[in-house]
C-alpha cells in the first residue's frame, strides 16, 4: 500500500503543483476518507445507527481531520517556539535565510496544506454536502495556493519560499482547529448530531454518553474561543505584519535565480488577507463570547432556528 501511493504521488507530482511527498499525504487522506465512510455507512451496518451513519461523509471527514491537526500542532508548537534556531535568537539569520535559505521537501504541515487540501479536502468540500461552503472552498483554495508557493511549486528550481514560517501558518494556528474539529459536529446546521446531543434518550448508555459529548463539547467551546482569539485573532496578525511580511519585502529585493517576483507579491497579498479575515472572525466570536458571557440566551436562539 505504501508502495502504490509512493509510486502515485511520484507519478501525480508531474502534472500537478505539488511535490511528491505532499501527493502522497493528499492521497493518503483520500483513501483514509473512502474507508471510514465505508466503515460509518449505514448500509454497511458496521456501526450501530446514529448520526454518524446518516452523515458518514462529513463523519469521515471529522475522523481523518483530527489527527492530522493534531499532528500540525504539536509540530508546529514544537518548531516554532523551541527550535534552538529560533529560541537562541541568531543575530546572523538574515530576512534572506529566513525566506530562502531554509527547505525541507518532506514537511509534514507545507504538503498538509497542499497535497491534502487539493486531493482531499476541497473534493470532499464538493461531495459531501454538509461541508459545501463556498466561504471555506474559497478560504481552502487560497491555503492550497499559499503552501504550494512555499514549497516552490511555481520556481524554476523548486526553492522552498519562507519555510521558516511554515510552522506557524500550517501549524502553530491549527491548534484551535483541533477544537473546531469537534464542535463544528454539533453545530445546528448538521442536524442529525444537534438533534442527539440535545433529546431525550430513552436507554440509560445514551443518557451517559450524551451527558459525556455535551461536556466534552462545553469545553472545546471554550478551549476554541481562547485558542482561536489568542492565536488567530491577535498573533496572526503581528507575525504576518511584524516579522513575515517585513522578511518577505527584504528578501525579495534581490532573489534567487529561478523564482518568479510575482510569488512575493502574492505570498504578501495573500499573507494580509488571512491576517484580515482572521481578526474579522475573531471579532465574531468575541462577540459570542461576550454574549454568553452575559446572558445572551444563544443557546435557546440556536434551538428556536433549529425547530
Amino acid at each position: 500500500m505504501i508502495d502504490v501511493l509512493a509510486d502515485l504521488g511520484e507519478g501525480l507530482s508531474e502534472h500537478l503543483p505539488l511535490t511528491p511527498f505532499a501527493c502522497q499525504i493528499g492521497l493518503l487522506c483520500a483513501v483514509a476518507q473512502i474507508l471510514f465512510t465505508l466503515m460509518f455507512h449505514e448500509r454497511t451496518q458496521i456501526l450501530p445507527a446514529g448520526p454518524w451513519t446518516k452523515l458518514s461523509l462529513f463523519s469521515a471527514h471529522q475522523v481523518v481531520a483530527l489527527p492530522a491537526m493534531l499532528i500540525l500542532t504539536y509540530a508546529g508548537w514544537r518548531d516554532w517556539f523551541f527550535d534552538p534556531a529560533r529560541t537562541d535568537g541568531d543575530l546572523n539569520i538574515t530576512a534572506a535565510d529566513r525566506i530562502f535559505g531554509y527547505s525541507h521537501p518532506e514537511d509534514f504541515a507545507l504538503a498538509f496544506g497542499s497535497g491534502a487540501i487539493l486531493l482531499w479536502d476541497i473534493p470532499m468540500g464538493f461531495i459531501s454536502p454538509p461541508l459545501r461552503d463556498p466561504i471555506m472552498w474559497a478560504h481552502h483554495l487560497g491555503m492550497f495556493l499559499v503552501a504550494a508557493t512555499m514549497s516552490g511549486a511555481f520556481c524554476k528550481h523548486g526553492n522552498f519560499i519562507g519555510y521558516w514560517y511554515s510552522s506557524f501558518y500550517f501549524g502553530v494556528i491549527e491548534s484551535s482547529s483541533v477544537f473546531l474539529g469537534f464542535v463544528d459536529v454539533f453545530h445546528p446546521k448538521y442536524q442529525h448530531y444537534y438533534r442527539w446531543l440535545n433529546a431525550e434518550h430513552a436507554d440509560e448508555k445514551s443518557k451517559a454518553l450524551q451527558k459525556i459529548v455535551h461536556s466534552a463539547n462545553e469545553v472545546a467551546r471554550m478551549l476554541f474561543a481562547v485558542t482561536f482569539l489568542a492565536l488567530r485573532t491577535i498573533y496572526f496578525p503581528y507575525v504576518t505584519f511584524r516579522l513575515a511580511i517585513p522578511d518577505l519585502i527584504e528578501a525579495y529585493e534581490y532573489p534567487p535565480d529561478g523564482v518568479p517576483l510575482w510569488t512575493g507579491y502574492f505570498l504578501v497579498g495573500m499573507m494580509s488577507l488571512f491576517a484580515c479575515l482572521q481578526a474579522y472572525w475573531g471579532l465574531l466570536i468575541a462577540k459570542q463570547v461576550k454574549k454568553a458571557l452575559v446572558g445572551g440566551g444563544g443557546g435557546k436562539d440556536e434551538k428556536k432556528k433549529t425547530k
